[in-house]
Parts: structure tokens; sequence; C-alpha cells
């Protein structure tokens, strides 16, 4: 089993982003933070004090008995005692801190995983079929504050009067998480038992499985289609996992593609982790 990973942080001051990397375990993941809309008591970010309390149960998760469901759920109520001890409100949705997660154990002939958010994980066969095991559950608002971008630039405002006339439609999705009409996400709330995806694939024929955060994905601009997934690993396989990470990079800084995408920062947090099974 050979294993890659990385996390670059993007354009803001902290890296929302953490890695899981529990090898004793064989649990591996990714979490996404996502910044909170009340401020944080001290320097950190929401984001990233939700992801690092989530990472910090992984990691510590000793023995094979409890699934990885459990661990989601025992990561979130984490986040949940954290924020109390530190003052925040934790059922005010806007305020509480959030991450998203993809995470997988890695079982001699079955692979577990549990996900919630646009953390996505992807399989690769040895055909070389490409398998979207996951759904990413906020590409729906994702998609709204995307068309609401390209609208209010068209109008010629301001920048910041654009960036604040979307970000308080975000502020009302997070009303929705872990909802029916929203998506799930470790946030503190309890509701998130409901909404926790998880399974088991098995391990035949199985080439790699690859573990990202929503800062791997191609871009895109308001209104077209997704990129499919198969694309994006397609690009990883050429490039390897750091080279197709750099070339991201350059496409969200090149002057010359502004425009070609809608992007509501200029570059996102990017994690992730491929893992290869190698025959012998």
């Amino acid at each position: 089993m050979k294993i890659e990973h990385l996390s670059v942080q993007g354009c803001n001051e902290w890296n929302e982003d953490a890695l899981i990397l529990n090898g004793k375990e064989r649990i591996y993941g990714v979490l996404d933070g996502a910044t909170s809309l009340a401020a944080a008591d001290g320097s950190e970010t929401g984001g990233y004090l939700a992801s690092r309390t989530a990472q910090r149960v992984f990691e510590a998760a000793n023995g094979p008995d409890i699934s990885l469901r459990s661990l989601v759920l025992q990561a979130n109520s984490s986040i949940r005692a954290e924020m109390i001890e530190r003052g925040v409100d934790a059922d005010d949705k806007q305020a509480v801190w959030a991450a998203g997660i993809a995470v997988v154990r890695i079982g001699e002939h079955q692979i577990e995983y549990a996900q919630t958010g646009d953390c996505m994980l992807i399989a690769t066969y040895k055909d070389g079929t490409v398998r979207t095991v996951t759904h990413d559950q906020v590409d729906h608002f994702d998609e709204n504050s995307r068309r609401l971008w390209e609208r209010y630039t068209q109008e010629d405002l301001p920048p910041e009067e654009v960036r604040r006339r979307v970000y308080e439609v975000i502020k009302m999705n997070r009303l929705k998480t872990n909802t029916p009409e929203g998506y799930a996400i470790l946030n503190g709330d309890p509701a998130l038992e409901r909404y926790v995806e998880h399974g088991y694939i098995n391990r035949i024929q199985l080439a790699s499985v690859l573990l990202v955060t929503d800062g791997l994905f191609l871009p895109r601009k308001a209104g077209e289609p997704a990129p499919a997934m198969a694309d994006m690993t397609a690009l990883i396989d050429g490039k390897g996992l750091a080279g197709y990470v750099d070339w991201l990079i350059a496409n969200e800084y090149d002057e010359s593609q502004q425009g070609l995408y809608t992007r509501l920062k200029v570059a996102d947090d990017k994690t992730a982790i491929k893992i290869d099974f190698v025959d012998g």
C-alpha cells in the first residue's frame, strides 16, 4: 500500500483543512473546516478549530470495534464540548465551528468510509473505471452562490458589496445544516446523527482510493455542469498529486484565467490523500 498526502493553504490566513493519518488503525481522511460566520475566541477561525478537534479524535482512535460513523459522532460531540468551553453558543448555527469530512479505514477485504459535506471519496479500479463513492452535499448551495456572484458582478457593484450580498445568503444556508434541506456537517449539532454517510466498498479489483477537500475540484463557471471527478483523477494520475495541486494553484493565480471561472475566493485550502494498492 502506497500513501501520498498533502495539505496546502489557500489565500486566507489559516489552513482550515486537516489530514487524518492514523497508520496504526489504517484510518485516513481529510477535513475541511468552514469559517464561522461569527468571531472566534482567539486568533484561530472556527473552521480551523473544528477540523483540528475532529483530527485529534480520529488520530487517537484505537481498536477496530468502533465504527467510523461512531467516530464522526464522537468528533462532533467533541466540537460541541470545545465550543461550550470557549463560550461559543453551540446552538447558533451561524456562530458554530464546522468541518466536513471524508475518512476511510482500510481493511483486508473491505474499505469502510464515512462522509459529510463536500469532502469526497473516489475509487479507481484496475480496468480504469472511476467510481465516485460519495455525494457532494453542498453543491446545490455552492451553485446558487456562484450564480449570485456572477449576477452581482455584472451589475457593476463594488467587489466588497458583491461579497457582502453573497455571504448574507451563505449565512442563511448555515441555518439548514444537518436538515433535509441542507447538508451534513460536523458542527456540534446532535442532529448530525441522522445524516452521516457511512458504508463499505469491497477491494475486488480496486487499484486506489482518493480523498479530497473541495479545494482540489476542477474550476467551473456558474451555470455549467460540474467537471467529472474522473477528469480530476486523470490529471492527478498524470501529474502526480503534488504536481496537480501546483498546476491548479498556478491556474488560480493566472490573470489570463480570471473571468473564465466563478471563484468566491482566489484559492481554497487543498488537502488530499491518495492510497494505491500495490500488487505483491
